[in-house]
């Protein structure tokens, strides 16, 4: 009888227990799917925006690396890296090709130790190199960044709106009139 009993507490118990350890698993199991999850969307909008990196896309993927891959040290000593080198102070223009080259660098680095981490495997040059940014991107963000400083010289009172004819030859108005000075008496 004794092996009955024993029977019936273990039938009873994977009854009790068996739904329990099947959520506590799934569970273990949603907060690592979405922890990876999280890693990956941090590093797909790196991707995206590799080729922009003045994209807020961009700075605010960059603003989460250390929260989202905190125990991988090296995706966060590669960070660490990059960032101490988008502080630097910018060097002489002869400097800067090398200073940018090494910045692109750092850069690569750090979306090859992500891309490690999620167990995906890339080339630091073809990272840097297969990227694309239609020229027509670059080209706006370079006319809006020079119209914003021209705006800000502007209404900050350091440049005046130049005002010309645009209109090719006579102008269609009419001449202001001529004011005559009063006489002196």
């Amino acid at each position: 009888m004794q092996v009955e009993n024993w029977y019936a507490i273990a039938t009873l118990a994977a009854i009790v227990v068996g739904p329990i350890l099947a959520v506590l698993v799934t569970r273990v199991l949603d907060r690592a799917g979405e922890k990876r999850r999280r890693k990956f969307e941090v590093f797909k909008s790196l991707m995206q925006t590799r080729g922009l990196r003045l994209d807020p896309v961009h700075v605010a993927a960059l603003n989460v690396v250390e929260i989202e891959y905190y125990n991988e040290k090296e995706v966060r000593d590669a960070f660490r890296a990059y960032v101490e080198h988008l502080s630097a102070p910018m060097p002489a223009v002869e400097e800067q090709p090398r200073f940018f080259d090494q910045r692109s660098d750092l850069f690569m680095n750090v979306l090859s130790k992500m891309g490690s981490v999620l167990k995906l495997q890339f080339d630091k040059r073809d990272l840097e190199r297969l990227s694309y940014v239609p020229q027509g991107w670059d080209n706006d963000q370079a006319l809006q960044r020079r119209n914003m400083q021209l705006l800000g010289q502007v209404l900050g009172g350091e440049r005046a709106i130049p005002v010309t004819s645009i209109l090719p030859g006579p102008s269609p108005y009419p001449e202001p009139p001529k004011l005559e000075k009063p006489a002196d008496d």
